[in-house]
């Protein structure tokens, strides 16, 4: 089986996908090739979210380069802002880099579908945009991402958003007391660690959530706009026909 086998499925549009995708497994069964079979039949058939995006990989592949790269940029700020307990103009440069990123991407997606005749609706335009956030700091999400060929709307992960966070150093007491037990102090030290984790943890939640509710009012409210301007100049030329109407108008 090769790579551009199965790019060619994810080319495909949703309603061809599932049976070419059984028909390339037949074909693997029938050469041979019994364990590639399995694995492309395992292959789940994109929503017209994610279609949009895997199209977006083949097109725009600079545009989603800088997805990933802004979203590095983003986790590394926020990284640094819960060791640091504050946010920081990096971390707003970086939430700002990302949002235009994916303000972008989810332009381009919607032209993409409108231009293949489907729904660009404002819940379809939500899902490309959540589907990118995530993917773009989920591991397997990028690679799926770089490579066009999400299957599923990835969700948002929480915590992992935050991964590899090295937790700050506590202050550390004066040693106890000769007498005290070693093991106990080992066993304070790691309860400390698991309050330090679990507050971390809340965090972590809260601002993904925030920064997520943020986001979506911020694309909402630029929709909006777009809409008030059109109707603006719609308005405008529909004044002005008038007016050179009443003009050449001879009574």
């Amino acid at each position: 089986m090769s790579k551009q086998e199965v790019d060619r499925l994810f080319e495909l549009p949703p309603e061809e996908f599932t049976a070419a995708r059984n028909e390339l497994a037949r074909r693997l069964k029938d050469d041979g090739n019994a364990s590639a079979a399995a694995d492309v039949k395992q292959l789940t058939k994109p929503s017209v979210a994610t279609w949009a995006i895997n199209q977006l990989a083949r097109e725009q592949q600079g545009a989603v380069k800088l997805l990933l790269e802004s979203a590095a940029r983003l986790r590394k700020a926020q990284e640094n802002a819960l060791k640091s307990g504050g946010t920081g103009d990096a971390l707003r440069r970086a939430q700002a880099d990302e949002r235009k990123a994916l303000r972008e991407l989810t332009q381009e997606a919607q032209a993409i579908l409108e231009r293949s005749g489907r729904s660009a609706s404002s819940t379809i335009r939500d899902k490309i945009s959540s589907t990118l956030r995530a993917a773009a700091v989920d591991e397997a999400g990028r690679a799926a991402l770089k490579a066009g060929r999400l299957t599923g709307e990835v969700k948002p992960s929480g915590f992992d958003v935050f991964a590899g966070v090295e937790l700050p150093a506590k202050a550390s007491r004066r040693s106890a007391p000769a007498r005290d037990d070693e093991l106990a102090e080992r066993r304070r030290k790691k309860d400390e660690r698991e309050s330090k984790r679990r507050e971390l943890e809340k965090r972590a939640r809260e601002l993904t959530a925030r920064a997520n509710e943020d986001a979506k009012k911020a694309e909402r409210a630029e929709t909006e706009a777009g809409k008030a301007r059109r109707a603006a100049d719609k308005s405008r030329r529909e004044a002005d026909d008038a007016a050179a109407e009443l003009d050449a108008f001879d009574p």
